[in-house]
């Protein structure tokens, strides 16, 4: 009988018989179980950080495509601008501390009609307006400037401070804007 590789003694392969025989023998290995084990840790370190980069990436790419669409909020710093502190002088005489809160050029005129639950007028101030103050005298703070012809309501008063009437007045259309005003530059006037 003739030979079991008859046709390897005939025809020679390029490779030789070595081949035919170490892919039928028990030992033959495939060519992924020969790559050594720290290539393969090696290789799944990079796969690791390929996908991480390629996530950060994308999460790059797509910044701002899912948050909420409105106006960016913006910080406000609010920060008070000091106002000169006006100090008056003592005085010998009380008419001097009441000219201290009038405007320049002014000439005050006292009114003896002016009664709480009326109207009066800012008038005599030559167009500079009337100081509105936190309480009775110069020395209260500065609130407001009320210009000349502007109408307000007797809330409270006179109370004489620095040798002048001190009224409180209140702004007829809105109840929360209340002050004390010096009463030589306030005028009765008919309801509006």
């Amino acid at each position: 009988m003739p030979a079991d590789n008859w046709l390897d003694e005939t025809v020679r392969s390029p490779k030789g018989g070595k081949d035919r025989a170490r892919l039928a023998g028990p030992t033959a290995r495939s060519g992924l179980a020969e790559i050594p084990g720290r290539v393969w840790v090696f290789a799944g370190l990079a796969a690791v950080l390929l996908f991480v980069l390629c996530a950060f990436w994308g999460l790059y790419l797509l910044r701002g495509r899912f948050s909420p669409q409105g106006p960016t909020p913006t910080a406000i710093i609010w920060t008070p601008t000091p106002s000169p502190a006006i100090v008056a002088p003592p005085s010998s005489t009380p008419a001097q501390s009441a000219a201290d809160d009038a405007p320049a050029g002014a000439t005050p005129t006292a009114s003896s009609d002016v009664v709480i639950g009326g109207y009066v007028q800012i008038a005599g101030t030559g167009g500079d307006g009337l100081s509105l103050r936190s309480g009775p005298g110069g020395n209260y703070a500065r609130l407001a400037v009320a210009s000349e012809g502007s109408i307000f309501i007797i809330v409270e008063g006179p109370t004489t401070a620095g040798g002048a009437p001190w009224w409180r007045i209140r702004d007829p259309e809105n109840e929360e804007q209340i002050w004390w005003a010096i009463g030589n530059y306030l005028e009765p006037v008919e309801h509006p």
